[in-house]
């Protein structure tokens, strides 16, 4: 891992966070969302478990979902930064 947890948590708020949030389309529940994905990568114990979490929340309901709310209003997802994100982790 190249990257530590706070760079991994930062580069997701910067690229795909606060971009969102400050869309003028988004929604409460996209807010919320948000707030509750922050939240949980928060309590992770450390960078390997941040990139876990990316990488699999992409594959649950609650992402799928995220990513089509988010999508609706052109805002950015996971999906979209996911190469950079992966270069971020040292990954190839």
């Amino acid at each position: 891992m190249l990257a530590t947890k706070e760079q991994l948590i930062n580069f997701l708020e910067v690229k795909v966070f606060s971009p969102t949030e400050n869309n003028p389309n988004v929604t409460t529940k996209i807010k919320r969302k948000i707030n509750t994905t922050r939240m949980r990568l928060n309590n992770l114990a450390s960078a390997e478990k941040v990139e876990e979490y990316f990488w699999h929340s992409m594959a649950t309901d609650h992402g799928i979902d995220s990513y089509n709310k988010i999508s609706q209003i052109d805002g950015i997802t996971f999906e979209d930064v996911r190469e950079d994100f992966k270069k971020l982790c040292g990954r190839k």
